[in-house]
C-alpha cells in the first residue's frame, strides 16, 4: 500500500474519494427525505452530456461540467414547486435529455472513455477535479454545519420552514447547487451509473440505525468515506471500477443495519 501512495494518480484518487464520500451521503441526508434521491442519476447524466459536449468541442478544462448538472437541480425543483411537476416527472426528462445529448455528442465523434466515465477510474481524476471537488465541501460542509437546524427544517416541511421564518428560496437555491456539484464531483471515481447510490444507499443505511437526523448524517459520510476509500484501493489491486467497488462496500453497510434494526439496536 506505500508503493501505491506513492502514485499521484492513487493520491488524486483518494482525495476525490474523500470529498465524493463525504459531499454525496450529506447531500444524500437532505434529498432522500424529499424523494428526491433519483436527482442524482439525472444529474449525473446532464453531467455525462457536459462532459461529451465539453471534449467535443475542445473544452475539456471549462466550467461547463459543474455548472450544468446545478442548473439542473434547481431547474428540476423549480418545475416541481411552481408548476406543480411531479418530481419523477422532472426527474425523467432531464434524465432522457442528458442521455440522448451525451448520445449526439459521441455520435458526432466526442472523445470520451465510456467504462471510466459510467463506471468511475482511478485514472480518470485530475488535480482540477480535486481542486474543484475541495472548494465545494470547504463551502458546503460548514454551511451545513453553521446551519444544521434551518437545513432539518427546510427539509422536512418546507410550510413550517417558512413559519419559523426561514429562507425558503435561498436554501432551496444553495441545496440545489450543491448538490449538483457533488454529484459532479463523485462521477469521477463512481460514475455516472452509480453515483446515486452513494446518496441513496448511506441514507437509508444511517436511518435504519440512527437515533438522530444528526447521527444520521454523521454516519451516512462515515459510511461513504469508508466505501469510496475502500472502492480505490480495490480497483488498484483488483482492477475492478472503484464505483462498484464501493457500492458492494455500502450494500454490506446496509444489510448490517438491516440486521441491527431488526434486533432493534440504535446508535
Amino acid at each position: 500500500m506505500i508503493e501505491a501512495l506513492q502514485q499521484p494518480f492513487i493520491q488524486r484518487a483518494l482525495a476525490a474519494a474523500v470529498i465524493a464520500g463525504f459531499l454525496l451521503p450529506l447531500m444524500g441526508s437532505y434529498l432522500v427525505p424529499k424523494k428526491l434521491a433519483l436527482l442524482g442519476d439525472a444529474s449525473s447524466h446532464v453531467a455525462f452530456a457536459a462532459l461529451a459536449i465539453t471534449t467535443l468541442l475542445g473544452l475539456s478544462n471549462s466550467l461547463i461540467p459543474y455548472l450544468a448538472p446545478a442548473l439542473a437541480v434547481y431547474i428540476i425543483l423549480t418545475m416541481m414547486n411552481r408548476f406543480k411537476i411531479s418530481g419523477d416527472q422532472a426527474l425523467a426528462v432531464f434524465l432522457a435529455m442528458g442521455a440522448a445529448t451525451a448520445s449526439i455528442a459521441l455520435s458526432l465523434g466526442a472523445r470520451v472513455n465510456l467504462n471510466a466515465i459510467l463506471f468511475g477510474s482511478v485514472l480518470l481524476v485530475s488535480d482540477e477535479d480535486v481542486l474543484a471537488g475541495g472548494v465545494v465541501a470547504a463551502v458546503v460542509g460548514p454551511f451545513v454545519a453553521l446551519n444544521f437546524g434551518k437545513t432539518v427544517i427546510y427539509t422536512m416541511s418546507e410550510e413550517l420552514a417558512k413559519i419559523r421564518g426561514v429562507n425558503v428560496k435561498f436554501y432551496q437555491v444553495f441545496l440545489a447547487v450543491a448538490a449538483g456539484l457533488a454529484i459532479v464531483s463523485g462521477i469521477k471515481v463512481a460514475g455516472v451509473l452509480l453515483v446515486t447510490a452513494l446518496v441513496a444507499i448511506p441514507t437509508a443505511a444511517a436511518s435504519l440505525v440512527a437515533g438522530s437526523f444528526k447521527k444520521s448524517v454523521i454516519l451516512s459520510v462515515s459510511m461513504g468515506i469508508v466505501s469510496t476509500l475502500t472502492g480505490v484501493v480495490l480497483s488498484y489491486y483488483t482492477g475492478i471500477t472503484p464505483g462498484a467497488a464501493s457500492v458492494l462496500v455500502l450494500l454490506s453497510a446496509l444489510m448490517a443495519s438491516a440486521v441491527m434494526w431488526r434486533l432493534r439496536l440504535r446508535i
